[in-house]
């Protein structure tokens, strides 16, 4: 029995594809700026300047009831003196973290137990700040490595005595490119430290410490004389406007300014 072969025409058909097809969406993921390990975290959380002014209270001395300085009114003296030394540098906001919550409930809540207690009952404040603040517009690259200059501070209040009247309190202020700063006052920099006893915040600006030499030997210093010390130190921190002159025309122009 012999099979044939039957050849049938075929009918070419067209599809629009086009009617179910949707435009393409581009995602683009968004770039995370990791941060510098410019902290030693340990048991600190991170805070905002909105918190520490609305949500935290301050503590007072205890015999005269006189206000301690806040942590705010601290780091808002560096940015404020930071904004003024390097006017025309882009400055960016500051870091903070904070540790040892000290917790307390306002005079109504007093009797009411504590897992009845509402967020408006409660009073909270930190015992210890550290903030940085960065200017990225000045820096040094170091193998390949770009280290933006750093300003910052650290306090705590275990560090003054709350019982007596109001005295002078103590901060700690850094500057540098290489910084490491923990809540427990422990700093690492390749720049300058020094210690501020302010009992107001005008003791953070104001001037009269003297020439360089003083400022060496002096145990306090203002926010200004610190970066003038380190501007000094360190001919390479200076404003963008002063890159190309020579060291000679820098020192004239730092003494014209600080005396």
């Amino acid at each position: 029995m012999e099979s044939t072969l039957q050849i049938m025409p075929v009918q070419r058909t067209s599809r629009n594809f086009g009617e179910y097809a949707e435009e393409a969406v581009i995602i683009e993921e968004p770039i995370i700026k990791q941060k510098r390990p410019l902290f030693i975290e340990a048991n600190t959380i991170e805070a905002s300047l909105e918190h520490l002014r609305n949500d935290c209270i301050i503590p007072v001395f205890a015999k005269d009831n006189e206000a301690t300085l806040s942590h705010v009114a601290f780091i808002e003296a560096v940015q404020d003196a930071t904004n003024t030394f390097f006017s025309g540098e882009q400055i960016e906001s500051p870091d903070i973290r904070v540790s040892h919550v000290i917790k307390g409930r306002i005079p109504e809540a007093i009797h009411k137990p504590a897992n009845q207690l509402l967020e408006s009952d409660k009073t909270i404040y930190y015992e210890r700040c550290a903030f940085v603040i960065e200017v990225p517009t000045i820096y040094e690259t170091v193998h390949g490595n770009r280290l933006t200059l750093t300003i910052g501070g650290v306090r705590a209040y275990n560090h003054t005595n709350l019982y007596s009247k109001k005295g002078s309190e103590r901060f700690k202020v850094f500057i540098g490119f290489t910084c490491k700063v923990c809540t427990n006052l422990c700093v690492s920099t390749d720049g300058y430290l020094s210690c501020l006893e302010v009992t107001n915040t005008r003791g953070f600006i104001s001037s009269g410490i003297g020439n360089v030499p003083q400022i060496r030997c002096s145990q306090t210093h203002t926010l200004d004389a610190v970066f003038r010390q380190y501007q000094y130190d360190r001919a390479s921190v200076l404003p963008t406007t002063w890159k190309n002159e020579t060291l000679s025309v820098i020192t004239a122009r730092l003494s014209e300014r600080y005396t």
